[in-house]
């Protein structure tokens, strides 16, 4: 087999969004799209070239000409469709966060290892243009010392389901999720413990400091009262100096600088998370681990670490006391 089949399950701005990288890559073919509204699956079939598409999961699982399935619908019905896919036998690449629990999170990954599936999560900043050559440039720089990221964000923009706790596990596995994640894979273990102020609210600020012992940390920074303004902001401090990534979003324009002894670098960035090639690199990634055995760029601990770090970040915001992780 030189292409794994796959079925996207769920159609939506995301579905167009993943879609130009997905449909590039060189070692996977769409064979199958799924929605809930027939009408819109038939509507992305149509425009895409799909051969199948239909408004009933269960029948993309059962297909025989699917091997893997890209879940991409609420939150809230991640756990129990990647779940169903796995037990259909079919390898799963699916959006954050894996579950709105750890233990569910947990319990999946467990599944995945029991049936010898491949389980992903699409975590893609760490695979952006500018972001993935992070630890190199840091490395340069004499290692990491700390790690701040920022995001602001108008609450205004954070509606539909998006904005309901109980669909999507509130901002942390919405949205925070994804700069949680990227503060344990630049330092590359996992945490001991976290405090934090603020709430778990669309539209409320919060901070989360990460600790990850030897006093090192990673701060995770969350303001919503920058009224249609929408910025992310990646700051590590190196033995050697300091690299920042400043970053317009949704389109990724920015600017990056190295600050040393020596003086300032700086240079534009064409920050790729939202970008065709971001997505390639995820499919084909997702698509070689299946194939070849190769690592999975995304290790499937790496998506339920991101899930224990979202949940004791939300209980160190509810209740203002340091949780610490057993077994880190």
């Amino acid at each position: 087999m030189e292409k794994i089949r796959v079925g996207l399950l769920g159609v939506s701005w995301w579905t167009n969004v993943v879609w130009p990288g997905f449909s590039a890559a060189r070692n996977a073919e769409v064979t199958w799209v799924a929605s809930r509204t027939a009408a819109n699956a038939d509507a992305f079939a149509r425009e895409h070239g799909i051969a199948n598409w239909t408004d009933d999961i269960a029948a993309v699982l059962a297909a025989d000409d699917v091997d893997a399935v890209f879940i991409g619908i609420p939150n809230h019905l991640h756990d129990a469709t990647a779940r169903a896919a796995l037990a259909a036998g079919k390898h799963v690449l699916q959006e954050k966060p894996m579950a709105l629990t750890s233990r569910a999170a947990a319990e999946q990954a467990q599944l995945a290892a029991d049936r010898g599936l491949v389980l992903m999560v699409d975590q893609e900043t760490r695979l952006a243009d500018g972001v993935r050559d992070l630890p190199g440039i840091v490395e340069r720089l004499g290692g990491l010392r700390k790690v701040r990221v920022a995001m602001t964000l108008s609450p205004g923009a954070w509606g539909g389901w998006r904005g309901d706790p109980e669909l999507t596990g509130g901002s942390l596995y919405e949205m925070a999720i994804h700069q949680i994640d990227l503060g344990r894979w630049l330092w590359g273990r996992n945490p001991v413990a976290v405090t934090g102020v603020g709430a778990d609210v669309a539209g409320q600020d919060f901070t989360l400091i990460y600790d990850f012992g030897q006093g090192d940390s990673a701060v995770i920074d969350f303001c919503w009262r920058c009224r249609g303004f929408f910025r992310a902001r990646i700051e590590c401090f190196a033995d050697g100096g300091v690299v920042t990534q400043d970053i317009q979003m949704p389109d990724g324009v920015g600017v990056q600088q190295i600050v040393t002894a020596e003086g300032c670098e700086e240079a534009p960035l064409d920050f790729g998370v939202q970008k065709p090639a971001t997505f390639q690199r995820v499919m084909e990634g997702f698509a070689d681990a299946i194939l070849t055995g190769a690592p999975q760029p995304v290790p499937v601990q790496d998506g339920v670490w991101a899930v224990r770090m979202a949940e004791a970040g939300r209980e160190a915001l509810r209740t203002g006391r340091r949780i610490e992780f057993d077994g880190s």
